[in-house]
């Protein structure tokens, strides 16, 4: 290394890349603040939960015969299901519920289906093999129960094992997010467990939100100026969930703390807690954005890192800046069932205007062009340039959705670094999709 250069690392799956930028153009690292993890997660979960069977009086409703309905987060996320779930059916079975009456679903809302490996990842074999676990089915409207409307207009069907569950209860791994403005709490009712026309009907709303507030993404937007967000916690109020296991965790995957309650204080207190952390910052906007995932959940697809990360791109590149994605990509483009027609929307790339159109149309999919929205921000409205580092995309597979190939970030900032010159400023955020951006006035 000269000695003119900064080393930084930057997380890629289960390894690392390292990248050195010349010390005079490196504007700033945004790094997640240190937060202090729980000593014993184990016990830390163990007492949250017990409270929060109490505090939502799950106590008072559970019973032999009782039907319980566990909905989990899927294999995009990292929440630590293999610890929460053991606890919860241990205190459950506690309170007389019977091993017959507990189903478990994933809540992969438009995502495909998890493969039984991926369940037993995610539970662990011991719960994966004891009780049935079932994947949603958003148009399977067979499956599907109709309970009402939000005042927004939004149809709310769930999952008929979830909405027949006489205790129904929830996970989630709190993070911001470009569409909710933070992830978990309702999200694990609405997309997790509903159906296509629920689900398309919630996140259309995102584009004239985006459209008045001139950016690419709703990240750390909250309510009531989210009205997605807004909407869908309605939406679980009139399934009515009893109660939701919300967990943060530092960038290294560690629990750092637990929330069991009704959603919305669950959420909200997760919310408070982990923003200080969360929330970062560059001195100004810079020509080049080096931003890694930071989670290897979240690194199963463009469409999932890609999300995370160009989400919050915008508020810290220059119009014709350059965004240099650290993304393995281990799934493609996209994980869910209908990655074909995301790859064909992302070939097509259309304006963010037409994007507004097309999604309030229903002639493409919410949970599709709020994604595509990011990217497409970024290519049309800011004229950047996006170079993905990735492993399950190639160069000719990138390029054909507007984008570019490298295999590693090195020489794809050195590559930046040519075409802007030695007064291009560089900005570097490790762990994108753990962090909020904000720039400092």
């Amino acid at each position: 290394m000269c000695a003119d250069r900064i080393p930084i690392d930057i997380p890629f799956g289960s390894t690392r890349q390292r990248v050195e930028i010349p010390a005079g153009q490196l504007a700033g690292v945004c790094w997640p603040a240190p937060v202090p993890t729980a000593p014993d997660p184990e016990a830390h979960l163990r007492q949250v939960i017990q409270e929060g069977l109490e505090r939502t009086a799950i106590t008072a409703k559970a019973k032999p015969g009782a039907r319980v309905c566990l909905v989990v987060t899927d294999r995009t996320r990292s929440t630590p299901n293999r610890q929460i779930v053991p606890i919860l059916i241990e205190e459950l079975e506690k309170l007389g519920i019977r091993d017959e009456d507990i189903t478990i679903m994933v809540g992969v809302g438009m995502h495909a289906a998890d493969s039984p490996e991926a369940i037993e990842a995610n539970l662990g074999p011991a719960v994966a093999r004891r009780f049935p676990v079932l994947n949603n089915e958003p148009d399977n409207q067979a499956v599907m129960v109709h309970l009402g409307t939000t005042s927004l207009g939004t149809p709310v069907e769930v999952h008929q094992r979830f909405a027949e569950a006489d205790i129904r209860i929830g996970t989630g791994l709190v993070n911001p997010c470009m569409l909710a403005g933070w992830s978990a709490g309702a999200k694990i009712v609405l997309p997790g467990v509903a159906s296509r026309r629920c689900i398309y009907e919630n996140h259309k709303r995102f584009t004239g939100i985006l459209a008045e507030l001139r950016c690419g993404s709703l990240l750390g937007v909250m309510p009531p100026a989210n009205i997605v967000r807004s909407d869908l916690e309605e939406a679980a109020d009139i399934v009515g969930i009893d109660m939701v296991v919300d967990v943060l965790l530092d960038a290294g995957r560690n629990l750092v703390r637990a929330f069991a309650d009704r959603h919305l204080p669950a959420h909200r207190a997760a919310v408070e807690f982990m923003r200080p952390y969360v929330e970062v910052s560059l001195p100004e906007k810079v020509d080049i954005l080096i931003a890694g995932v930071g989670d290897a959940g979240y690194e199963v697809s463009l469409f999932q890192g890609g999300s995370r990360v160009c989400g919050g791109a915008d508020r810290y590149l220059k119009p014709g800046g350059t965004l240099i994605l650290v993304n393995q990509c281990r799934e493609g483009i996209y994980e869910g069932f209908e990655h074909e027609e995301f790859r064909q929307w992302m070939r097509e790339m259309p304006t963010p205007a037409e994007l507004r159109r097309l999604t309030e149309a229903l002639e493409i999919g919410g949970e599709k062009s709020c994604v595509l929205y990011t990217f497409s921000w970024l290519l049309h409205e800011m004229q950047c340039r996006i170079v993905v580092v990735a492993e399950g995309m190639g160069p000719a597979e990138l390029r054909e959705v507007h984008l570019d190939y490298a295999e590693h970030v090195q020489p794809a900032l050195d590559a930046a670094l040519a075409d802007y010159g030695p007064g291009a400023s560089v900005g570097v955020m490790p762990y994108g999709a753990l962090v909020l951006p904000i720039l400092r006035e």
